[in-house]
């Protein structure tokens, strides 16, 4: 193949399946590519990996292509999305040096997350042993989200200024149940 074929005819011949063709199209458009990775500063694996995709995507897409002449364009837009799927993959990537690192701070937020969620279904429990009365405070107070006295004294048909003195008993109460259990209070506050 000589340069003075022109591009759509190359395109088309690549697309045909002509060995020669497509050894042309390498020739011609790989600077080009190579010129793209360098304004995305790929290190030399990264920019190949996007050029190797860059080719695979025009060997699947060379029959579908609508202007043969404009391969050169295609082929650049192409690249460069390869290479900003590249650079988006490293933002997610960890480089294996700081894996043990990561892995020890997950798994350590694994164990918290284990830890707090059975000291609050022992605190629930608990809260469950208490009278109703009290109960029934407590899991208005902390378990029915952000809530005024008036509504919680409406609620419980209790009066508002009854809400401070029955939490106190339930709360002291609450604790000795959970001493009991072995759970003490710097437990609560494990993870924070």
């Amino acid at each position: 193949m000589s340069g003075t074929v022109e591009p759509g005819r190359i395109v088309e011949q690549a697309a045909a399946g002509d060995e020669q063709a497509w050894e042309t199209l390498v020739r011609e458009h790989s600077g080009r590519l190579r010129a793209v990775a360098a304004g995305f500063r790929l290190s030399r694996s990264d920019a190949e990996d996007a050029m190797q995709a860059t080719w695979v995507a025009l060997v699947h897409h060379v029959g579908a292509l609508h202007s043969h002449d404009r391969v050169g364009a295609w082929l650049a837009t192409t690249m460069r999305r390869n290479c900003l799927r590249i650079l988006q993959r490293q933002r997610y990537e960890t480089p294996v040096d700081d894996l043990p690192a990561l892995v020890a701070d997950r798994a350590a937020a694994v164990d918290c997350a284990v830890v707090t969620a059975e000291l609050a279904a022992t605190v629930w429990r608990s809260v469950g042993l208490l009278p109703a009365r009290q109960a029934d405070l407590l899991r208005a107070l902390f378990a029915d989200g952000e809530r005024s006295y008036q509504e919680i004294a409406a609620a419980l048909s209790m009066p508002v200024g009854a809400i401070g003195p029955v939490r106190q008993r339930a709360l002291h109460r609450l604790g000795l149940l959970l001493d009991e259990t072995g759970v003490v209070p710097a437990d609560l506050g494990l993870c924070a």
